[in-house]
């Protein structure tokens, strides 16, 4: 399907914004095959929302929480490594085989890491069967953004990305609930039943249509989406922006901790994940509206405003910090949404999935890294001085996206 298919645009100036966002939404709603394709990227999202507690739940149960951490690390490592890989397949081979070799694959080293923990195998099995889970995952939540680029239209693809956005909020908060829930009260290996379940019912389902594959584009430079230089600053952008997004999540319940008011850790992140999601559902249709790539500086420029008050009320009270999250949150979605945007408008031809793969890449480096450093910094300076030198990365990000506009 092309980008050229004409749809209806109830939106107008006589419309308010809540009319223009619900037009935006019921457009979207019209695309062929569209409750299908928001089925699949919900699952998807769900079960890789579910593996990293599962995993550290199972290894833990049987060897130190060091070992978990360390297998969760290479789990996530194996993925974020060949992401790219597998993305360059989907978008130059035929499908189907990539994904049910990759189904196969990831079954395999599911049930063998599964085995490897309860027949008390040592850290090393168990951290590299770790790692082919992750290498071996299939990538339909990543090719699904590939999709919507090649059946929506250009009023339609933002608000695609914008609902995109909400399900990976949604799943980042319903996932992990859930996995802890079934590992915790009934069994750990149920959660990992599923995984299993959501992970072939997906491949099951993109396989099975052809409204929703990809279609196979000729080899083109080795170097992929990396040859472009708009590209390559984009990327750097969201590898910013996510360190920025970590860093938030990873002081607040630090700073939580150390103004002995742990209790209220879940709701500073569930209410910063909540404001995410309503931002992104609310907000992400708006960007449209905005001139052609000032839509990113723009929005980076609002969550750094955001991370600033943050800082600001880590220095009153707990309380404030409680009030202020969910604002800070307001747009983090929109600018997952707008990454992925971008990135498939300035993608060369035939190689969406394995840009969103490089995307995805970047997200993992950069939650690495903000995990890293910012914990560092909490632990050694305080968490308020740790809010402060977040808006100062998410700046950086944002002169970036305004490189990004001009490169193009």
């Amino acid at each position: 399907m092309s980008r050229s298919r004409t749809t209806l645009d109830t939106t107008g100036p006589d419309h308010p914004a809540q009319d223009r966002i619900l037009a935006d939404y019921q457009n979207l709603l019209r695309v062929p095959g569209f409750w299908r394709m928001a089925v699949i990227s919900m699952t998807s999202k769900l079960a890789a929302s579910m593996s990293s507690l599962s995993l550290l739940l199972l290894v833990s149960g049987s060897h130190s929480y060091g070992t978990a951490g360390l297998a969760v690390s290479c789990s996530t490592l194996g993925q974020g490594l060949t992401a790219p890989l597998r993305g360059r397949l989907i978008d130059r081979l035929p499908v189907r085989p990539v994904l049910f070799s990759c189904l196969a694959a990831h079954l395999t080293a599911t049930t063998a890491v599964i085995t490897a923990v309860r027949s008390g195998a040592g850290a090393t099995l168990i951290c590299t069967l770790s790692a082919a889970v992750g290498a071996s995952a299939p990538p339909v939540a990543v090719m699904m953004r590939s999709v919507w680029h090649s059946v929506t239209t250009s009023t339609t693809l933002k608000t695609a990305m914008a609902l995109d956005a909400s399900l990976m909020g949604a799943a980042l908060i319903v996932g992990p609930v859930l996995a802890g829930w079934l590992s915790l009260s009934l069994s750990p290996l149920l959660p990992f039943a599923a995984i299993t379940t959501m992970t072939v019912a997906s491949v099951a389902l993109v396989g099975n249509s052809s409204a929703v594959v990809v279609p196979s584009a000729a080899a083109g430079h080795w170097l992929g989406p990396l040859a472009s230089s708009p590209l390559r600053l984009l990327l750097v952008a969201d590898a910013l922006f996510v360190t920025g997004v970590t860093a938030v999540d990873v002081v607040l319940p630090i700073y939580a901790r150390q103004e002995h008011a742990a209790t209220l850790t879940g709701l500073y992140l569930g209410s910063l994940a909540i404001g995410s999601v309503v931002g992104s559902f609310a907000l992400g249709t708006a960007t449209k509206r905005l001139p052609r790539g000032l839509a990113l500086p723009v929005l980076l420029g609002l969550f750094a405003l955001g991370c600033v008050t943050l800082a600001v009320a880590a220095r009153l009270s707990p309380t404030a910090v409680l009030m202020v999250c969910p604002v800070a949150g307001l747009v983090i979605g929109s600018v997952f949404a707008l990454l992925r945007t971008t990135g498939g408008d300035l993608a060369p031809a035939g190689q969406v999935t394995e840009t969103m793969s490089w995307l995805s890449t970047l997200d993992m480096a950069g939650g690495a890294a903000g995990a890293a450093v910012f914990a560092h910094l909490a632990e050694a300076k305080g968490s308020p001085a740790a809010f402060v030198l977040v808006p100062v990365l998410v700046v950086t990000a944002a002169v970036v996206g305004w490189r990004v506009r001009g490169s193009r």
